[in-house]
């Protein structure tokens, strides 16, 4: 009995899972999309989008036409999506269930990784369709299993984060004129690690994740680089095919053998010697800007990750930073100084004003380190205002910057638009206009909010060409000064004038103009005149600047303090960007020049200009020839892969055989998943169908199955069938982090003597805003609510009763040592008609997802199903903490040891149902609790490059067993975030 069960209850949280599955909403429903069908792409874009559209299929034909020499696999066809619907900067690529890429246009920001691309939209789509031809191969023993199986067959998507992530960050590199190996921001990163010593004690194993240190998720990306940067470099351009195709027809994980075949060595020997080499060509950077004396900085001391943006108040009182902790939140921290003759690094207060954690939003494929929530913080002229740009969502698909104030004596934050997509913002002397950078697909543009009759209203004054970027304005004088970059990869600084609505470079003579910033001593910007971001000083009219720096690594956004004359700047370490100060006497010294340094890699990548231009000509004629349609969903729903499986029955007699499938169109208006199975035990079959619907404003879902089980033994087998139909109103205007769902049941269970069927309708509203990040070892705040209600109806011989399900948790952590956690847990079940207990649930032995927001019914020391119930509560609580951040693997061996955790927990659980033993089962009452205690010790780790799995081992203690206490050793593994 206790077996169909289980089926009862996995069966709800299943089609629960499936519906909470429809909020990941990738596009508007009232957004017109076209398709523009060239040679080797189908791009898809915003109707109202078609300029950028174009572009990007121009600037796909282009990286088809440039790889094409560097690999040999290649799909007939690609799919890519121009997705302008968030204002993060990221895309990813896969082959399943079809080659397709997504592609996020907004420029990236003036302080991230990826500032200083030029090309973006070329630089993007190198690296993604890098992916897609590097998961193409499929030979040797995976061709026959390919033509199986279908595109699940990929061996190379399973390689290493930092193979895969490196060869695509080479391609755009070589392929263009910028590129993250040509960047000021990673040569910066390295030269801070090299100088301090520990650019050593990353291995290959650690390239290959995140950490929630530095560089956190960077490390693929830029040891990977690195090291595709090395092995082209030792055996040419070749070597790049050689391992891809090699790779593509073996097992996944053995991956030393084509490294051998290809490099004459193993991939951590290669490793090895990139870090030399990388380490010389750091160092003899080093060595030549030690020519002229080194500015000497303050960092101070703190346990960030990074600390960026420093903004002083008018009167000096206050500075205004942003932080992120190892827990991934951002905020704006603001520090006063008691006194005027004290500095801020001796000032104590800190103050945050907005705490974003970036893990709250659902998680989504990325190829990328996501850009920041938080870039900008500017004062308002008393000093006792400051407006800062914040990513949140607008609705529940699409996620833009907007702008915010926050008082310093009301301590109140307001929201000043909704959707303005802006960035960046800085205040006028009269306070009553922001100008502020506004961003599109592609694009930006200078604009500005101006204050009257109690409202802002936005005004754009300045839109250059595609794939420019404005940055960093200000108002100056009668004008307003911005850094444009152009797709070249020049950055300049210009004036725009309010009057005559012109615009005109100033400093032109200054290379990668940035940050500009007013100060009582003239404009201070940054510039990499000498190869290196250092900070400048320029007269209040412009007319000439000079060099206040030198540094070793980068200086990027810079305040001046007007009392002490101090600059507080974002300084490059290697520990991470932090605010450090550079005291008066040391910038004001005098340095007419500084040492020029040449890019680090600069001999490896040369001057492309007649193989673009050949490339450009060849993406124009695609683009010329190529045919547009409207968007249509239908073409790319049918199934394009397998999967099977093989496991234990639910006899003792017999084994399962299990298929699964699943599809969906690239805007996923239409998604679907299909699984049958054989159970030989039983001589049975199963199966079970989803279908999700996001063509209108009402999303729809479709869930039906039939599962067979038996009761006692195989002869007196029981079949399982549901039908669900679901809408899915938009609750976003309620909250965020809430949903609905409205819809009618069918359940139908039968069995050789009896069959009972119910069907009605039901609605579920659930509430969750938790989520782990970084550091932490548990969620440490925040919580979730789900409340559901089912009316089963009388008709005919069914049977009709009604149910009500409840459930909340709640973490906690405030008073407690850090990363530590507490969360408290209670799922119920309550059904008021008198049924039978098989109508209700059973408890699960074991925890099989970690922090399900789900319903789980979890008694840990009893056997699975041994209570159930139509009536049934469920409480539970732990005590979590972390034992040790390991972060250790073996060379490319595929498993990676991340940390240790533990946990004290208790569960109890009262039913009204019935309690089954090996021997006997018992009716019992709400009356009668059962309790147990126990440990935990979870191990997480990666394994196989890229999948996370956490090993639970625990020892709990049943109190109330028909035998007295009982200890019992358990153990599960859970599958996160995969």
């Amino acid at each position: 009995m206790n077996k169909h069960l289980v089926l009862i209850s996995i069966a709800f949280t299943g089609f629960l899972i499936f519906i909470q599955s429809a909020f990941a909403l990738e596009v508007p429903p009232s957004i017109s999309w076209k398709t523009l069908k060239t040679e080797h792409f189908e791009v898809i874009f915003n109707a109202k989008q078609q300029d950028l559209g174009h572009l990007y299929a121009q600037k796909l034909e282009k990286a088809y036409h440039a790889l094409l020499p560097f690999f040999r696999s290649l799909p007939k066809k690609t799919v890519v999506v121009i997705n302008d619907k968030t204002d993060v900067t990221n895309g990813y690529a896969t082959r399943i269930p079809y080659p397709h890429i997504m592609a996020y246009p907004v420029l990236p920001g003036p302080e991230e990784s990826l500032a200083d691309s030029g090309d973006w939209a070329f630089e993007l789509l190198a690296h993604e369709y890098t992916h897609i031809l590097t998961f193409e191969p499929a030979g040797g023993v995976m061709k026959p299993l390919r033509m199986i199986f279908g595109n699940i067959i990929a061996p190379n998507i399973l390689l290493p984060n930092w193979w895969k992530e490196g060869l695509a960050v080479e391609m755009e590199t070589r392929l263009g004129h910028q590129g993250r190996l040509r960047s000021y921001y990673q040569e910066a990163t390295i030269r801070a690690m090299v100088e301090d010593n520990s650019f050593y004690t990353y291995d290959i194993a650690e390239a290959n994740e995140y950490i929630p240190t530095w560089p956190e998720g960077m490390r693929p990306y830029l040891f990977g680089s690195l090291m595709w940067s090395q092995m082209l470099a030792d055996r040419g351009e070749s070597v790049i095919a050689a391992l891809n195709e090699r790779h593509g027809e073996r097992v996944p994980y053995f991956i030393e053998v084509p490294a051998r075949e290809a490099l004459g060595k193993s991939y951590e020997q290669e490793y090895e010697r990139m870090m030399s080499d990388t380490i010389t060509r750091a160092q003899n950077q080093l060595k030549t800007l030690r020519e002229s004396p080194i500015t000497p900085v303050v960092i101070p001391k703190n346990n960030f990750t990074s600390v960026t943006a420093p903004a002083i108040s008018p009167d000096g009182k206050h500075l205004a930073v942003i932080t992120e902790d190892d827990s991934n939140s951002r905020s704006v921290k603001i520090i006063t100084r008691e006194k005027d003759d004290q500095s801020f690094l001796d000032a104590p207060a800190a103050d945050t004003v907005e705490k974003f954690n970036q893990e709250l939003e659902p998680n989504v494929p990325q190829d990328g380190p996501p850009t920041g929530s938080i870039q900008r913080v500017s004062w308002f002229p008393n000093s006792q205002k400051i407006v800062y740009d914040k990513i949140d969502y607008v609705n529940r698909i699409e996620r833009y910057s907007d702008l915010y104030t926050y008082d310093l004596q009301s301590k109140k934050t307001e929201s000043l638009t909704k959707g303005l997509r802006g960035r960046e913002p800085s205040v006028s002397a009269d306070g009553g206009a922001i100008t502020f950078v506004k961003l599109e697909g592609g694009r930006t543009h200078l604009a500005v909010l101006k204050f009257a009759n109690n409202k802002w209203t936005e005004e754009i004054l300045f839109s250059p060409s595609l794939q420019e970027r404005i940055s960093y304005p200000l108002f100056y004088d009668d004008g307003i000064l911005f850094s444009l970059r152009k797709e070249n990869g020049v950055e300049q600084l210009y004036k725009f004038s309010l009057s005559a609505k012109t615009s005109e470079v100033v400093l032109g003579d200054f290379k990668n103009i940035r940050f500009a910033r007013k100060t009582t001593e003239g404009l201070m910007f940054t510039s990499a005149a000498n190869g290196v971001l250092n900070l400048y000083m320029a007269d209040n009219k412009l007319r000439s600047a000079r060099p206040i720096t030198n540094t070793l690594t980068a200086f990027m956004t810079a305040d001046l303090d007007p009392i002490r004359k101090e600059i507080f700047a974002t300084h490059m370490t290697a520990q991470g960007p932090r605010v450090s100060a550079i005291l008066e006497k040391d910038w004001k010294e005098n340095r007419e020049e500084i040492p020029q340094v040449s890019a680090l890699m600069a001999d490896r990548y040369p001057d492309r200009a007649a193989k673009n231009v050949e490339s450009e000509a060849f993406g124009a004629k695609a683009v010329q020839e190529g045919k547009l349609e409207d968007y249509s969903p239908y073409g790319y729903l049918w199934p394009r892969y397998w999967l099977p499986f093989i496991w234990g029955s639910t006899s003792d007699s017999g084994i399962i055989f299990r298929a699964l499938t699943s599809g969906f169109d690239p805007l996923k208006k239409h998604s679907y998943s299909l699984g049958v199975s054989y159970d030989t035990g039983l001589n049975r079959g199963s199966f079970e169908g989803s279908y999700l619907n996001q063509v209108t404003e009402l999303p729809f879902a479709v869930l039906a199955y039939k599962r067979s089980s038996y009761l006692g033994t195989i002869h007196n087998p029981i079949d399982y069938y549901g039908t669900t139909l679901a809408v899915l109103p938009d609750t976003f205007g309620v909250s965020k982090y809430s949903s609905l769902q409205l819809g009618v049941q069918y359940l139908e269970r039968t069995d050789v003597a009896l069959s009972i069927k119910r069907v009605g309708p039901f609605a579920v509203a659930s509430y969750s805003n938790y989520g782990q990040s970084g550091a932490q070892i548990s969620p440490e705040s925040g919580g979730g609510a789900y409340l559901g209600a089912y009316n089963y109806v009388k008709y005919e011989d069914y049977v009709y009763h009604s149910q009500v399900i409840a459930g909340g948790e709640i973490y906690l952590s405030k008073w407690l040592p850090r990363h530590h956690a507490i969360m408290l847990k209670a799922n119920g079940v309550y059904t008021p008609d008198k049924e039978s207990h098989i109508y209700g649930v059973s408890t699960e032995p074991l925890v099989f997802v970690s922090d399900n927001p789900l319903p789980e019914y979890i008694l840990r020391g009893y056997r699975r199903g041994q209570i159930s119930g139509k009536n049934l509560l469920s409480v539970n609580a732990e005590y979590r903490f972390p034992i040790a951040s390991i972060y250790n693997g073996s060379g490319t061996d595929p498993i990676f040891m991340r940390r240790l955790s533990g946990a004290v927990i208790v569960d109890g659980v009262a039913a009204d149902g019935m309690m089954f033993d090996e021997l006997f089962s018992e009716r019992i009452s709400m009356k009668r609790s059962f309790w147990s205690a126990g440990a935990e010790v979870k191990l997480e780790t990666t394994v196989g490059y890229v999948i996370p799995i956490n090993f639970v081992i625990g020892y709990y203690a049943a109190f109330n067993t028909a035998r007295g206490v009982e200890g019992v050793l358990g153990s599960t593994l859970q599958i996160t975030g995969f």
